[in-house]
């Protein structure tokens, strides 16, 4: 599940400084994302789970065919609240993200290449409460705020590129094919910026941010657990969620709990300086076992961290909600 990743619930945002070098933290997204995802927005959201039942155990698998289209719809709500040398202060974040999943070919052993597109990114930032400051990728206006025209710049040159990623059944990526020129573009918008976003980063998002599904059928009750990690350049992030299949709704969904588990390892001789205190978090996956894909998912993550830049300490409370929605 690919959580914005916000960079990435999915979905990890990089901490950076304001015009004036004070610093400006902004929040990891988990991946279901990220759609990722990335940096949380960045973070591109990719999902993943599960297919249609036996007589006991029910086979929890992607089925796609050559020429679909899926069409996802990704909401990130953050809330963020800081105290800088016993200053507090608390910002609101809301992402939003629209994807587009072409099937272009299934290869002889049942996986799945698939070319994602981001059609439109629309970004919210309010700073305790006052003004909102908006960046849309539909829309050619430049943001006021600094940190939302920093994201704005990235954001943009994302939309309309197209990854080509080949995905298993159980919904392991294989394969990321990155777009000709799109990291050295990426680099240039981000340029002045230590902890940018590269292609080894971007990579890696979108390859590790996916639940990983068992390979063979499963009874309600079962639990599993995949591992994913990430080099954000100033610390490693490591992700171990565990899922939990819980059986068929009424509706005909497979019902899968998820419940992430998160740490963060910082680089010692990095600027940026970050650690983790506390992250707990829980989530929904629905999958439509008749069809092979998830109609609908929902994260909700609370992080209590500790950033050090330039010999200054913030503490952050980060309470992020993710929903991801097939709109097909």
């Amino acid at each position: 599940m690919v959580l914005p990743a916000t960079i990435r619930g999915g979905s990890a945002w990089r901490a950076c400084s304001d015009a004036s070098g004070n610093p400006a933290s902004l929040p990891f997204l988990p991946p279901e994302y990220v759609m990722p995802a990335f940096r949380s927005g960045l973070l591109l959201f990719v999902v993943a789970v599960a297919a249609a039942p036996s007589a006991a155990d029910d086979l929890l698998q992607w089925k796609l065919s050559s020429g679909d289209s899926l069409n996802y719809q990704v909401l990130s709500r953050t809330v963020t609240q800081s105290n800088v040398g016993g200053f507090e202060s608390e910002t609101l974040l809301v992402h939003s993200m629209q994807m587009t999943w072409d099937v272009e070919t299934v290869t002889a052993n049942n996986s799945f290449v698939v070319g994602q597109v981001i059609r439109r990114i629309r970004v919210e930032l309010s700073p305790n409460g006052n003004e909102t400051f908006i960046f849309d990728s539909g829309e050619n206006s430049v943001p006021d705020n600094n940190i939302v025209r920093s994201l704005g710049n990235v954001f943009r040159r994302l939309v309309d590129q197209r990854f080509l990623v080949t995905m298993t059944s159980t919904g392991a990526f294989t394969d990321v094919l990155i777009p000709n020129g799109l990291a050295q573009t990426l680099k240039e918008a981000a340029a002045g910026n230590p902890s940018a976003i590269d292609e080894k980063t971007l990579r890696q998002m979108m390859s590790q941010a996916s639940v990983i599904l068992p390979e063979s059928p499963v009874a309600p009750g079962h639990q599993w657990q995949s591992e994913q990690t990430i080099d954000l350049g100033f610390a490693t992030l490591q992700m171990t969620p565990q899922m939990t299949y819980r059986g068929v709704n009424d509706d005909g969904y497979a019902v899968i709990d998820y419940v992430p588990h998160v740490n963060l390892t910082a680089d010692e001789e990095a600027a940026v300086q970050m650690r983790l205190r506390d992250a707990t978090g829980a989530g929904t996956v629905l999958f439509d076992l008749q069809r092979g894909r998830v109609v609908r998912m929902e994260l909700q993550l609370t992080m209590e961290m500790v950033t050090e830049l330039n010999g200054r300490q913030t503490t952050q409370k980060i309470q992020q909600t993710t929903q991801m929605q097939l709109t097909e």
